[in-house]
């Protein structure tokens, strides 16, 4: 009786707070079943052909909670705590990161929303002050091989210690400004990587843009003596121009996107590349970079569409990418092996999708790809290499909102 009563205070203490809070439980289960067939384009390397359950395909499974409490004089204060997980196999998104996708406190009045926290940047596909998924028919999700955002732009991703601001609407424009300090250990030093966005969206009527500008202070300093960079190495900067919008016609709603990127890491433009030897992890064990760490320059162009089709909607785009090397890479690859001079990249990718919904929570959906990496390679010996792998997916999934 006593373990009752007790258990009944709790609760009640719980539900008076949550209430006072107005904390809401939320989340997405999504998981597909598809098959993946990837041509590496590698003599004596057998071509890649799976078939498997993922989680996430749609949109990333995740929960979370998130609360306001009004404050008075116009402020409310308020936080969101959201973690991403693997519904196949329940195994976190991120190893020892709880909220991995978001966790975040902010406080909002007539000034606006200021926020603190671990958070994505404008240019990601997670947390609430993510953007770029607005000028993509399919946002940055359907998987690694889709004309979507992540798979022909630079993104980039999650940020730890980062301060976040957000004006107040003005006649459908708000303006965004974010900053991460880097890890926890080295926060705003050099033997930090740090983040600079800012960025502008508009929404009103049948029209809605974005622009955003941001860039990576990467980290001049090392951790260990056989990590890269060296000390004192000149290490250049990242930097992507992000803008595009959509307009809404009733009968379908089209999407265009572009970006300009320049020293950024071949993982955060994904694709057939990122899947043999895409890394954003430093290498510990040797003085000098290899093909995980290089940076490229370049750019990226999507057009996409959506339209109402037999009660659900379908989804349909291409997407082009053109990169090469950045010129930073000529002054750090080691001149002792076969320097690599120029790396010129152009991604062919086409999707087509469709969702029906069961319920305003629950839809299934089905997504087919096609993406082609055209890869030439010019070595400082005048040897020249062509590479052009492949892939194509087909994929239909569960997805219920609650």
């Amino acid at each position: 009786m006593k373990k009752t009563l007790a258990a009944l205070a709790v609760l009640s203490a719980f539900a008076g707070s949550a209430l006072a809070a107005e904390v809401q439980l939320y989340g997405i289960l999504d998981t597909g079943v598809g098959y993946n067939h990837i041509n590496l384009d590698t003599s004596g390397v057998d071509n890649v052909d799976s078939f498997e359950m993922k989680s996430g395909v749609g949109s990333g499974s995740r929960w979370g909670l998130k609360g306001t409490e009004e404050l008075g004089n116009g402020l409310t204060v308020g936080f969101i705590l959201e973690d991403g997980f693997d519904l196949d196999t329940g195994s976190e998104d991120s190893t020892g990161v709880m909220f991995n996708r978001e966790s975040s406190l902010f406080l909002q009045g007539n000034f606006g929303k200021i926020a603190l926290g671990r958070m994505g940047a404008l240019n990601s596909g997670q947390s609430s002050w993510s953007k770029v998924g607005m000028i993509n028919a399919f946002g940055t999700s359907y998987g690694e091989f889709t004309a979507q955002a992540s798979n022909v732009f630079s993104l980039a991703g999650q940020w730890d210690n980062m301060i976040a601001y957000e004006t107040p609407d003005f006649a459908g424009f708000k303006l965004f400004a974010q900053y991460g300090m880097g890890s926890n250990d080295h926060e705003n030093e050099s033997s930090s990587d740090r983040f600079y966005s800012l960025g502008l969206t508009y929404n009103n009527g049948p029209f809605a843009g974005y622009f955003a500008v941001d860039s990576i202070n990467y980290k001049t300093a090392k951790f260990s003596e056989k990590e890269w960079p060296r000390n004192g190495d000149d290490v250049d900067d990242s930097l992507t121009v992000t803008f595009g919008g959509s307009y809404d016609f009733d009968v379908i709603k089209i999407y265009l996107g572009a970006q300009y990127f320049d020293e950024v890491r071949l993982a955060s433009i994904g694709g057939v590349l990122n899947q043999i030897y895409g890394d954003t992890t430093y290498n510990d064990t040797v003085s000098t970079p290899t093909n995980k760490l290089l940076k490229f320059k370049g750019y990226g162009i999507s057009l996409t569409g959506d339209a109402p089709l037999a009660g659900g909607k379908t989804m349909f785009g291409i997407g082009y990418l053109d990169a090469e090397v950045a010129d930073s890479m000529d002054r750090v690859l080691d001149p002792a092996q076969k320097r690599q001079t120029n790396i010129d990249i152009k991604r062919y990718v086409v999707s087509l999708g469709y969702s029906y919904p069961f319920s305003k929570r629950t839809d299934v959906y089905g997504v087919a790809s096609y993406m082609k990496d055209q890869t030439d390679t010019n070595f400082s010996e005048g040897m020249t290499e062509e590479w052009n792998p492949s892939a194509y997916t087909v994929y239909v999934g569960l997805r219920h909102r609650f």
